[in-house]
């Protein structure tokens, strides 16, 4: 309706959904690439637009019907540099301009209708001509919704459906009907006047699809919705006032809200923002959700309320009624069926995402264990055995470091593929649990070595070439089997923790190979579980020593040095080995904090052992440090803080390496090992002679000591193999300016020949033992008088108590 005396009109213009043919739209929350002048000059004529609603506003409200049409054309004819706007600054399709300009000249043929011709026929033409124009605005607005959400689902059509239906019941009772009913118009002129407001409600529906999106409405949006519910609100009015006669204030108001409509559209048209009307907002938010919930449900009460509470005044008024809720109960129905529906599916979609690996879609681990389950309650009182086989690929994360992680998924892929297909002849279950494991449940075997046998077949999958983008590629595989035991009955859960139990032990042994589970790995695993366990605040509760063995200059006879080597004394007086506990601490990730403590305590022993004249003031203390630490970026601040707060020398610190660190990460190693240097700290290199590249690590890296293995010195008295590798490893070494200790010196003739071949330093249970810090005084004493005496190599064979 035009916005005359006895007339209402619509104020609502959004853009069309884009033609495939135009520039791409902007994404969500973003404007094409423009000026900052020209973003304040949008800016500004935005205000403008909304400025010149109010001035309209205003002339509206203290004019005549003259002004009145006036204003209401002006607000309409502003429509258009602003569509032209849009389209040429915010790249809206050129289709939007024809519907912007068809709207506006529907709307000022219907004022000029109403203004000017007398005809009878007068009211239904511009009535017709209103509705036709919202007709177009509500395909308008829709195109908007659909470019931000994609198409319309089944929900949102019944949801839209059952909204439309309550509006209808509801404008029908309040204001269609007794328009009907007052029987002084035309059928033709009843029928389009009862279609007009209806027809708004199916835009407060579109606003909520607007506002509840994934991407937050900007303001072109709320300006937007805004101008549409203005526009709903004074239809609402005008409709009053028609139906109820409640006075000229209502048209007033209903013109007001019309010109509000428009200044608002325009300035949503003009505004920086935009942009978002055309571009895709992503995924639904929860907030669209209970924003549907909440409109739908306000509607189906809304009009169930005012059909219950206003009787009915005649028989066709009870017609439509019955019809209306008929067709209410119909859509409510179905849009019942299809979200119970949807939510089975969705919970059946959940279910089947919960129990599958998304990259190799094989059952996961809670899918086998599940299966397992099911088997094992069949078979235990059987003579089968049925059986889980942990594989776990190893090295792996070499693949994705050197080649990527869609290398490292192919690869996955493949060997997926590979057990399935092994599988199917055995008629076993293949998981995938995590990572790089992978995981079978075989229910056919009968025993452990049948159990075995089929493990090996799985096994060999890894074994063959993978080809790849990045090439072929050779994998190995640590496996771990466990199978029912005899007459004993066992869950999924607890055969599949049995196998991983196993895995590891293979790994343990030197990886791809294959190791059945037994029930002393479960004991080693539950030791290792407890000295974890108690490791945690060993180091709060002060439980750790240091114990030094000192290491002796042959060639002058005296003490100069000492090797650091931690103990772990518990509060009930047992002290356990580091070969029991530095793993897990390595594992855990403690032995940094473990390892710094030791340096620190180890320096300042050594600094007190020197200020109280215990030894030499170029005596030395050795450190073993370990790859996590070395691999520690803070290591050498680590360091250089435990020489400040020792106030030791720097030179004084021997950090002892062992060359599996400087082989698995050289260039780690390398910088860290210089960084050391550079701080005076020197580096040895321990257990030299044992790996196979120690002669390349000479050259590589910056040491300045090697420490001859226990291994060559037990032979050096029996083997002429052995004592000649000594020989030569002492040669090389004082050829490059090392200095050399020997390990693991157990007997005077080691000794002796240990001197004759010209090794400088020695150490070992034949010196002394590790003794504590409170025992070194009285060690160094006792090793002081035996080496002044004459032929102390020979007195030095005594053991020690």
């Amino acid at each position: 309706m035009t916005g005359t005396a006895d007339t209402g009109h619509s104020g609502v213009i959004a853009p069309p959904l884009a033609h495939e043919s135009a520039l791409p739209p902007p994404p969500p929350d973003a404007t094409p690439s423009r000026s900052p002048s020209t973003l304040r000059l949008l800016h500004l004529a935005a205000l403008g637009y909304l400025a010149v609603g109010v001035v309209c506003g205003a002339a509206f409200l203290v004019g005549d019907q003259d002004i009145r049409d006036a204003t209401t054309t002006v607000t309409i004819a502003l429509m258009i540099p602003a569509a032209l706007i849009a389209w040429r600054v915010h790249r809206f399709d050129a289709a939007f301009i024809w519907a912007v300009g068809a709207v506006a000249i529907l709307y000022g043929a219907a004022i000029v209708i109403a203004d000017s011709w007398n005809s009878s026929l007068a009211p239904i033409a511009e009535s017709s001509l209103d509705l036709i124009a919202n007709g177009i605005i509500i395909g308008l607005i829709v195109a908007v919704v659909r470019r931000r959400r994609g198409e319309f689902s089944r929900g949102d059509l019944l949801d839209g459906g059952i909204i439309a239906v309550a509006a209808w019941m509801f404008s029908w009772v309040l204001f269609v009907e007794p328009y009907v009913d007052g029987g002084t118009n035309s059928t033709i002129r009843l029928l389009v006047d009862s279609l007009y407001l209806p027809m708004n409600m199916p835009m407060v529906a579109l606003c909520c699809l607007l506002l509840f999106t994934s991407t937050r409405p900007g303001p072109s949006m709320w300006m937007l919705v805004v101008g549409i519910l203005a526009n709903v609100v004074g239809d609402v009015f005008w409709a009053l006032d028609q139906t109820r006669g409640v006075g000229a204030w209502a048209v007033t108001v209903a013109g007001l809200l019309y010109v509000a409509a428009y200044a608002f559209n325009g300035a949503a048209l003009v505004h920086p923002s935009a942009t978002e009307m055309i571009g895709r907002s992503g995924a639904i938010r929860r907030s669209e959700i209970r924003g549907r919930i909440v409109t739908t449900a306000a509607a189906l009460l809304g009009s169930v309320m005012v059909v219950g509470l206003l009787a009915p005044v005649s028989t066709v008024d009870k017609i439509v009624r019955f019809v209306s809720l008929l067709a209410l109960l119909v859509l409510v129905g179905a849009r019942l069926v299809i979200a119970t529906h949807a939510a089975s599916s969705a919970q059946a979609r959940l279910r089947e995402m919960a129990m599958t690996d998304p990259l190799t879609s094989l059952p996961n681990k809670i899918a086998l264990i599940d299966e397992a389950d099911h088997e094992l309650d069949r078979a235990w009182k059987t003579d089968r055995h049925p059986s889980v086989y942990l594989f776990d690929i190893d090295r792996f994360k070499n693949i994705n470091d050197s080649l990527g992680h869609s290398a490292g998924d192919e690869v996955l892929r493949v060997i997926a593929d590979r057990l399935v297909f092994t599988a199917r002849s055995m008629g076993a279950t293949v998981a995938r649990p995590s990572g790089d494991e992978f995981v079978v449940f075989d229910p056919t075997p009968t025993g452990s070595a049948q159990a075995l046998a089929h493990a090996e077949v799985f096994h060999s999958v890894f074994a063959q070439p993978i080809s790849t983008g990045s090439g072929t590629l050779f994998v190995a595989a640590s496996a771990g089997v466990a199978s029912v035991p005899d007459g004993a009955p066992v869950s999924g859960e607890k055969l599949y923790r049995w196998a991983d139990i196993a895995m590891y032990r293979a790994k343990s042994a030197g990886r791809n190979c294959l190791a059945l589970y037994d029930e002393s790995m479960q004991e080693r695993v539950s030791k290792r579980l407890r000295i974890e366990t108690e490791l945690h605040g060993a180091l709060d509760r002060r439980e750790f020593r240091v114990f030094h063995q000192p290491i002796v200059d042959l060639e002058h006879g005296r003490v100069s040095g000492f090797e650091a080597l931690i103990r772990w004394q518990r509060s009930d007086g047992t002290l356990v080995s580091p070969a029991e506990f530095i793993a897990v601490a390595e594992e855990t990730g403690m032995i940094s904090s473990i390892g710094s403590w030791v340096m620190l305590e180890a320096m300042s022993q050594l600094k007190r052992l020197t200020d109280d004249r215990v030894v030499d003031e170029d005596a030395t203390m050795s450190v073993n440090v370990s790859p996590i630490q070395l691999a520690d970026p803070a290591f050498t601040d680590t360091v250089e803080e435990a020489i400040t707060r020792s106030r030791l020398e720097p030179h004084r610190l021997w950090i002892e390496v062992t060359e599996s660190m400087m082989i698995d990460s050289p260039d780690v190693a390398r910088t860290t090992l210089r960084r050391l240097r550079r701080l005076g700290v020197r580096i040895a290199l321990d257990d030299f002679g044992t790996g196979y590249s120690s002669l390349s690590l000479l050259s590589q890296f910056p040491l300045q000591r090697i420490k001859i293995d226990r291994v060559f010195i037990d032979g050096i008295a029996d083997s002429p193999n052995d004592r000649a590798l000594v020989r030569t490893i002492v040669g090389m070494g004082q050829s490059l300016g090392l200095d050399i200790v020997a390990e693991g010196v157990e007997t005077v003739e080691q000794l002796r020949l240990l001197r004759e071949i010209g090794c400088a330093k020695a150490q070992g249970f034949l010196i002394s033992h590790p003794v504590p810090a409170d025992a070194v005084r009285s060690t160094v004493d006792a090793l002081q008088g035996l080496i002044e005496q004459p032929g102390f190599a020979q007195i030095l064979g005594s053991p020690r108590p």
